[in-house]
């Protein structure tokens, strides 16, 4: 053999380049078996080696490992037919650490070369087969990265073997076993990679199911809030159809009045053209009262804009005129001046305004006395608009004060419990609060807030523009 510099050196750059521990040893085999006078060339690894961090077992001493394990052969018998020496099963798969020259190199971590087989031949197991195949000589490398030893490679060669080839060797060795450590380092980091990229998918499936669920979440809050809207609508049938029944009854008066200005002998045209102007009025009136009413029945998507607070106000003190006279409510109203507006969907704070108006006159139906319904907005600090609505009525369910927010939570025989937990979803969904509190000496106080500048968060009710009001006094 003459394992020169050079080819050893080209074999190094070789088995330095591969990324695949299979690989790296697969070539370092082959090409130290492919060298002039070399029989056969084997590596054993140590199983607890971890060069990686790779979760697997941590190291441990040669002394802490019972045997090294035949990972990679190669050689070319030339007396042994039948026999394949690249096969990693059998006698030498699993070799002690207290047999042979293999296991010294492992324990003490030192290489060990031994130029004639026919002299020292006490430590072969099969001396026939080293007789029978002309081996001469042995050497034997441990192969170490940083402090870690990771295993041994053994070579046998039909010529003995000097000094300085045994040198090179040994300098081939130091470069083999880095070539082992960087290529489990880089399946290492594939591995994790993979493991990664399979959990990365993984959280993206997660991310766009919890998406979906998210909307099916908001589209059955949505068609809970318009069943609920539908069905506290219901409740202001009576009142409704009699807000349309004035104008259109005024129309018609207006109208027979415009005839008779119209019929006599001579028609005073002033006189009709002031009735006909009356009813255009009357119309208007009935259009608004209906177009107010379709857009709280309407279902569709959020419509952030500036909103006057106290506009709504009045807008909803119309709405419910009939509701509040046909219980002998006086409603009083305290709004700013200087009231600024908010960014709001419209529809949705006129919901709100709604529940709480119809909560107050339904808590006023059955009590002795004033029925007064208050309203008030008010500037505070912090950039937020104030709305209260207080009432006369029967006041807060006792000790249960905090749960009238809670969805079905409900003192009506007919609420559905929806309606205030909605209203205070509305109210978060806009950047403010809703809160409950007796008004003294009778009665109960509801107080939201919203923001007079602020970007709108997102709707837990999207999809939906409105909110609801049931009439009930705790729904």
């Amino acid at each position: 053999m003459s394992p020169a510099a050079e080819p050893l050196l080209s074999l190094a750059v070789t088995v330095t380049s591969e990324r695949r521990v299979e690989s790296v040893l697969r070539n370092i085999v082959q090409g130290l078996a492919s060298q002039p006078g070399v029989a056969l060339t084997r590596i054993w690894l140590l199983p607890s080696a971890d060069l990686c961090g790779s979760g697997q077992e941590p190291s441990r001493s040669p002394e802490q490992t019972e045997y090294l394990r035949l990972v990679a052969s190669a050689g070319t018998p030339v007396n042994s037919p039948g026999e394949d020496w690249s096969f990693l099963q059998g006698h030498f798969s699993r070799l002690p650490l207290t047999v042979g020259k293999v296991g010294q190199v492992a324990v003490n971590r030192n290489p060990i070369l031994i130029k004639d087989l026919l002299s020292q031949n006490d430590w072969i197991l099969r001396p026939e087969w080293a007789k029978r195949e002309g081996i001469r000589s042995f050497a034997g490398h441990p192969l170490r990265f940083r402090d870690d030893l990771l295993g041994v490679v053994g070579l046998f060669s039909r010529k003995p073997l000097t000094e300085q080839e045994f040198t090179w060797l040994g300098l081939f060795a130091n470069q083999a076993a880095v070539a082992i450590a960087n290529a489990r380092a880089f399946e290492e980091v594939e591995r994790l990679r993979c493991q990664l990229e399979r959990e990365n998918n993984y959280l993206q499936e997660q991310i766009a199911e919890r998406k979906r669920a998210e909307v099916a979440l908001r589209q059955a809050q949505a068609d809970l809030t318009h069943a609920n809207r539908v069905s506290s609508m219901g409740e202001l049938t009576a009142s409704l159809a009699h807000e349309v029944n004035q104008p259109i009854a005024a129309a018609i008066t207006d109208a027979n009045t415009c005839l008779r200005w119209l019929s006599r002998d001579q028609p005073d045209l002033e006189e009709a053209r002031v009735a006909a102007s009356r009813i255009v009025q009357d119309g208007r009136r009935a259009s608004e009262i209906v177009n107010r009413v379709r857009l709280l029945f309407q279902k569709g998507t959020l419509q952030r804009e500036l909103v006057d607070l106290n506009e709504t106000i009045r807008e909803m003190m119309l709405l419910l005129h009939s509701q509040a006279t046909q219980f002998t409510v006086l409603v009083r109203t305290e709004l700013a001046a200087d009231l600024p507006q908010v960014m709001g969907d419209r529809v949705q704070l006129q919901q709100v305004l709604m529940n709480l108006m119809m909560n107050s006159i339904d808590a006023m139906k059955d009590v002795d006395g004033t029925r007064e319904l208050t309203i008030q907005s008010q500037r505070i600090k912090n950039g937020l608009v104030l709305i209260s609505v207080s009432d006369s009525g029967v006041g807060l369910p006792a000790q249960q004060a905090e749960q009238i927010f809670d969805a079905f939570f409900t003192t009506k025989p007919h609420g559905t419990g929806m309606g205030l937990r909605i209203s205070r979803s509305i109210v978060e969904s806009h950047g403010g609060r809703l809160w409950a509190f007796d008004n003294p000496p009778r009665g109960a106080r509801f107080c939201f807030t919203i923001p007079t500048k602020a970007e709108a968060h997102d709707s837990v009710l999207l999809g939906d523009r409105t909110g609801t009001a049931d009439g009930s006094r705790s729904d």
